[in-house]
């Protein structure tokens, strides 16, 4: 009886320990020169941008990058949802995908990859025509899984540097503040022209 007891014990605390060892990290490279990564669980920022730990399962999160354009849940941005868990029966361990699916839409490229186990899978999408995102809810082939325990995952905006598009837009809103500076310029020296010529 006693025994029996013990080794129940035994178990129940082995058991235990397991799943409080449970431990996922997930990681941000953002080489898009702007924006802040963001990661979201919930009603719940877990991170701006920093390395974040969890030690437990990390269930039904996403993140995006935040450039002032994207809703609380990423609307209007590409999105990357995961859920990060050790398995305990086949096909039911960690699973990760980038979300297209309106009202979501492709606003940079992203890209994640797993390490600490299956290291290397991953998807990377850098356009909003990507085979490799979400656009209706039945895309499942889009999905990546990983069945190891205490996996990781690393996210990366504009794994190939910032998007044309982005670098445009930049190149556009530099050349209107230059011209607008000259503008005013210009004006100052019209007034102080015409002030010098009533004296």
């Amino acid at each position: 009886m006693t025994l029996s007891f013990i080794s129940i014990f035994t178990t129940v605390l082995t058991f235990a320990t397991y799943v409080l060892a449970e431990r996922h990290i997930v990681t941000f490279d953002n080489r898009c020169g702007y924006g802040t990564p963001r990661l979201i669980q919930g009603s719940n920022i877990l991170s701006n941008g920093e390395q974040y730990t969890s030690n437990g399962p990390i269930n039904s999160a996403i993140a995006y990058l935040q450039t002032g354009n994207c809703g609380f849940d990423g609307i209007g941005c590409s999105l990357v949802e995961m859920s990060l868990v050790n398995p305990t029966c086949p096909g039911c361990g960690s699973s990760a995908d980038i979300s297209l699916i309106p009202p979501l839409a492709f606003s940079d490229s992203v890209e994640f990859t797993y390490y600490g186990g299956c290291d290397g899978s991953g998807a990377t999408c850098s356009s909003k025509d990507c085979e490799t995102a979400f656009f209706v809810p039945d895309d499942n082939q889009v999905q990546v899984q990983c069945q190891e325990d205490d996996v990781n995952l690393k996210i990366t905006f504009c794994p190939s540097g910032p998007t044309s598009y982005h670098k445009r837009s930049a190149v556009t809103e530099d050349s209107t503040y230059r011209e607008r500076l000259a503008r005013i310029s210009r004006r100052i020296s019209r007034i102080e022209r015409s002030q010098l010529v009533e004296i």
